[in-house]
């Protein structure tokens, strides 16, 4: 994943400078059009390097409170850059004769400072709230940790559970786990730690599948009440 995300950007760099290029081969002495250039080629990496965690699927611990606030922060760091890029090219291209070019010429530094400094300040604060929500779950068991555990219960148990009336009971528990149930740091944390110890313990006293059904049933229903 990590090999195609660089070569996407590599790709996009490549397109975006020899198109601009080509276009304006007459300005390729000027430091002024490279300095624009390199700033675009800037917003463009910033963009992919804030959706790669969403592209490249990763999961944050206790799934994915932080990856929850990337989104809004992608749209907001893409308008920024959308608006960051429109001002370099008015700054090089218009005609500063005009009045309103004229303002952009006098004050697009400042401009470009105060529109990522509020951007950084945004971000930050939606970083901040995810963290806030995350670390309601610190010490508490993960999703993937549950889910991991009652996959090996799973591979564990294949010949009781195989032709049983068990393995639906269980698929239906794993998809609950996996992708209903709330975030840990929203639960009341006993309810929690008793389904945490429902699935630990599934497998303790297995005897025959009359014994199987009664204990996935019994974390099923544990996980229902949450």
């Amino acid at each position: 994943m990590k090999k195609t995300l660089l070569i996407i950007w590599l790709v996009i760099i490549a397109t975006w400078t020899g198109s601009i290029v080509v276009a304006n081969p007459e300005r390729l002495s000027d430091l002024n059009f490279w300095l624009m250039v390199f700033w675009v080629n800037i917003l463009i990496s910033l963009n992919l390097l804030v959706s790669a965690p969403i592209l490249s699927k990763h999961q944050e611990r206790n799934s994915s409170k932080m990856i929850g606030a990337l989104p809004s922060i992608n749209i907001i760091v893409f308008i920024v850059s959308f608006i960051s890029g429109s001002l370099a090219f008015i700054n090089y291209f218009a005609d500063p004769s005009t009045s309103t070019v004229n303002f952009f010429y006098s004050y697009h530094l400042l401009i470009q400072i105060l529109l990522f400094g509020s951007a950084a300040v945004i971000c930050l604060l939606l970083v901040l709230s995810a963290q806030g929500a995350e670390s309601g779950a610190r010490g508490l068991p993960t999703r993937e940790e549950l889910v991991k555990e009652i996959k090996n219960f799973e591979i564990i148990n294949k010949e009781l559970i195989e032709g049983s009336t068990a393995k639906d009971s269980l698929n239906e528990l794993l998809q609950f786990i996996e992708y209903k149930m709330p975030h840990p740091s929203s639960l009341d944390k006993e309810n929690f730690l008793l389904l945490c110890n429902e699935i630990s313990n599934m497998g303790a006293d297995l005897k025959d599948e009359s014994s199987l059904i009664s204990s996935i049933n019994k974390a099923l229903q544990k996980a229902r009440t949450l």
